[in-house]
């Protein structure tokens, strides 16, 4: 499945979403712009238009960090990938350390190639993050983001403002 990193050692770090029809261009910026902190990155197609998984040993966060500063013509978001679950039924203990007591964040859930899943993961997560003692909050520049795939859940806390930048 596309979500499986080529190599021990590399997990799914990054989901990184291009501008439309663009994808060779937005991988070979998105490999250049963390190749310097992790030279073992491996960008993986996930097998839906412009949806691209960055690979590494390195921590999610170190390359998330890099990442959001860069100036992109191609890369239209990237989301920290803290989490990779197999199934709903770890969904509440990552959301219960994703989310800290009195935090506020937006929700962005988003399924790909898994129909009619969405509006589950949905509510789940509202009731999860409130057990967490959090709140969803449409304003918050913090996105909570759930990611469905087929055979995996990615689940990444970050800026909810998306990289590309319109001139």
């Amino acid at each position: 499945m596309p979500l499986k990193c080529p190599n021990e050692g590399r997990r799914p770090a990054l989901l990184v979403t291009c501008r439309t029809g663009t994808r060779a261009w937005c991988e070979e910026e998105i490999g250049d712009a963390l190749f310097e902190v992790s030279p073992d990155i491996v960008v993986v197609e996930t097998g839906f238009p412009d949806v691209l998984v960055v690979c590494s040993g390195a921590e999610p966060r170190t390359l998330y960090n890099r990442a959001k500063g860069g100036e992109y013509g191609f890369v239209e978001n990237i989301v920290p990938v803290d989490r990779v679950l197999s199934g709903l039924e770890e969904l509440e203990a990552a959301i219960k350390s994703a989310v800290r007591p009195g935090e506020r964040v937006r929700l962005r859930v988003k399924s790909f190639g898994v129909r009619g899943v969405s509006s589950e993961v949905w509510r789940r997560a509202v009731e999860y993050i409130g057990r967490a003692g959090g709140s969803v909050d449409k304003s918050s520049p913090t996105c909570l983001y759930i990611m469905v795939f087929k055979e995996s859940i990615l689940l990444g806390k970050g800026l909810c403002k998306a990289v590309f930048k319109e001139t």
